[in-house]
């Protein structure tokens, strides 16, 4: 039982810490916001250097409040708690 118990707990440990560590913010839902300006831009400039990611980057994350992520997570999922949600949408863009 103590194992079950413990792989749980884990789990639960690393679904929530790799978006936080990932997304380089304690709020989850900033956090994927600025993991997928990070993401976006480095599509577009073609990769993570270089001073069009520079620029896209930049502007991006000065306008990555985590608002619009946990607006548009709240609205999807109206009965999911939006920490929860965010978590999830995280874990799907990887």
């Amino acid at each position: 039982m103590r194992y079950v118990l413990g792989v749980f707990i884990v789990a639960v440990v690393v679904f929530f810490a790799v978006p936080v560590f990932m997304g380089g913010n304690a709020n989850i839902c900033q956090g994927l916001e600025q993991y997928n300006v990070r993401t976006s831009a480095a599509n577009i400039a073609g990769g993570t250097t270089g001073p069009v990611y520079g620029v896209i980057n930049g502007v991006g994350q000065s306008v990555a409040t985590g608002q619009a992520t946990t607006t548009t997570e709240a609205n999807e999922h109206p009965n999911t708690p939006t920490p929860i949600s965010c978590a999830i949408s995280f874990w799907k863009t990887l």
